[in-house]
């Protein structure tokens, strides 16, 4: 058991780290084709990606992993009930964004240049909500070599495509610049649908009809599942979503330039935070293999065991934690250098390094109140922590400007490991004994 449960962490992690190593080097390469201004106008229009993304998939393709996964349902109607719902939204977002791109970016982001990337993302929308569909089939089937795969096909498309548009059209303003970069989003996506629909006609699920449609819609089902798993996330988008345009809003009434605030807001988000997250891929290998593993000691009332499991998960999370930690602290200059080719914001990541070992703690906690079919309690705190680090945006802003980014984010995450620890706590101490 022990050495499956090894092997099966070494695996994971390997596949996790290769898909992380792509994105890393995709985000190198733009900061080393890329101005700062331009870098800046990237990471600008992300939070817009997310909450788009977010909107038009609407926690369909997380819907399809719980769902094939139970042998009770029909691929087919799986998959037919998954589409027909996600291209229905996804269009509706794709139109919205399509209307809204120069009310974004004009009113809202204050930067015109941010209209063109926008509008280039309409198609990633809907792409991207099938390829999460297709993904989460295959991940539910265990199926996770091919899904990897696949996602090495999508970062190689995605680096290639902008690394040869910004090369071959630098002379152009920025503004095209970014374009490229994120419509190479929606290349990457298209390639990974393609290399993996190959795969989809051995699993017979790819003729569809009018007929087969209309008979085989599992709508009720579906969104059962889907709806409560996009609250909490729509609600995390939306937050990101308004803090650069709440930072500038505030900002500039202290006679602070929006190109200004835009690019200490870059600094802070894109570079310090977007570095901070990327050794937390381990966090995702950790939660899939506790999940199954507390979910049984709940299920089975093994509460020693489940003790004994949390405290493990939880050393391990720290013990992951700690070299990334005395790196970000000890050579902050470095870390940003080699992998976005500047040194500005080393003092924040220096600063940031030691609280955010908070973020890894969470995992074992998140697993556990999800064996525990806390689902209620996770929205709760969600929305807790969100509507926290909103408020103190708007409140820190005016007496530390940009930098209320990386304390409000620091502060949900100690409001939400103190809570999820008080709701554990009390299921593993209180409440069995």
């Amino acid at each position: 058991m022990k050495r499956k449960l090894i092997n099966s962490f070494i695996i994971l992690s390997a596949s996790s780290a290769i898909a992380k190593l792509f994105s890393i080097l995709n985000r190198m390469i733009l900061a080393r084709q890329l101005s700062s201004e331009a870098m800046a106008l990237y990471i600008l229009v992300m939070p817009t990606v997310s909450l788009c993304i977010t909107l038009g998939q609407l926690g369909i393709p997380s819907a399809v992993f719980r769902l094939v996964a139970n042998p009770k349902y029909n691929n087919k109607k799986i998959i037919i009930s998954a589409f027909t719902i996600c291209l229905f939204t996804c269009v509706i977002v794709m139109s919205t964004l399509l209307f809204a791109s120069k009310f974004i970016s004009h009113d809202l982001l204050k930067n015109e240049g941010a209209f063109y990337p926008l509008l280039s993302l309409a198609l990633f929308i809907p792409l991207v909500g099938i390829s999460g569909i297709i993904k989460n089939y295959f991940l539910a089937r265990q199926n996770v070599f091919l899904v990897a795969k696949a996602g090495f096909v999508e970062e190689i498309a995605r680096l290639a495509f902008s690394y040869f548009m910004i090369r071959k059209f630098s002379f152009l303003a920025d503004t095209y610049l970014v374009s490229f970069a994120t419509f190479a989003m929606s290349i990457g996506e298209l390639s990974s649908i393609i290399y993996l629909s190959t795969r989809l006609k051995d699993h017979k699920i790819t003729t569809f009809n009018k007929k087969s449609i209309v008979n085989n819609l599992q709508i009720k089902d579906m969104l059962n599942i889907a709806m409560p798993l996009t609250g909490s996330r729509l609600y995390h988008c939306v937050v990101s979503f308004l803090e650069p345009i709440t930072l500038v809003f505030v900002l500039t009434k202290f006679n602070l330039s929006e190109s200004t605030i835009h690019q200490q807001y870059a600094i802070i988000s894109g570079y310090v935070i977007s570095l901070l997250v990327t050794p937390t891929f381990f966090n995702n290998v950790i939660y899939r293999l506790f999940l199954p593993i507390i979910t049984d000691d709940v299920v089975y009332k093994k509460f020693s065991a489940a003790k004994k499991h949390m405290f493990l998960a939880l050393l391990g999370s720290f013990l992951i934690s700690v070299p990334f930690t005395l790196i970000f602290y000890f050579i902050p200059e470095f870390c940003l250098k080699i992998l976005y080719n500047t040194t500005s914001g080393a003092n924040y990541l220096k600063y940031m390094a030691i609280p955010f070992t908070i973020f890894y703690l969470q995992t074992p906690l998140s697993a556990l109140l999800q064996a525990l079919n806390k689902n209620k309690l996770m929205f709760i705190i969600s929305i807790i922590e969100c509507t926290s680090e909103i408020i103190l945006v708007y409140v820190l802003s005016h007496y530390i400007g940009v930098f209320s980014i990386a304390v409000s984010l620091l502060t949900g995450l100690l409001i939400t490991l103190v809570i999820s620890a008080g709701a554990c706590y009390k299921y593993l101490f209180c409440t069995n004994n």
